[in-house]
Parts: C-alpha cells; sequence; structure tokens
C-alpha cells in the first residue's frame, strides 16, 4: 500500500486553497505529521486499520 507524505498532502492543501481563492498557512508541521502517520500504525504486528475504508477514515479524521 502506498501512503501519503507530507510533501503530498500539503500539495494537496496549497491547491485547494488556490481554487478557493484563499489564504491559509501550516498550524503544526508535527501534528500534520502525526495525523499522515495514523493510516500506518500497527499493534502486535497487525494493522489498527485493516481495510482501505479504515485507513481514509482515520486519515480524514486526523487531519480535520
Amino acid at each position: 500500500m502506498r501512503y501519503l507524505t507530507v510533501s503530498e498532502v500539503l500539495e494537496l492543501h496549497a491547491g485547494i486553497l488556490r481554487q478557493a481563492g484563499t489564504l491559509g498557512h501550516l498550524r503544526d508541521v508535527n501534528a500534520l505529521e502525526s495525523a499522515i502517520a495514523q493510516p500506518r500504525l500497527t499493534f502486535d504486528g497487525a494493522d489498527l486499520y485493516a481495510t482501505l475504508a479504515e485507513k481514509a477514515a482515520i486519515l480524514g479524521f486526523a487531519l480535520i
């Protein structure tokens, strides 16, 4: 499985801001890195979020 990188998320964010015609900034890069890491979490060798839908949900939840 391929996961989003911080730079890819920042590019997506910048594109959304451009399309919306607004300005924005990143409040906390460490919080962003933590959010992006959530879908990759494991416990005892097993994914905490096993399906693509679960990974997408936790990523969205962590980013918002």
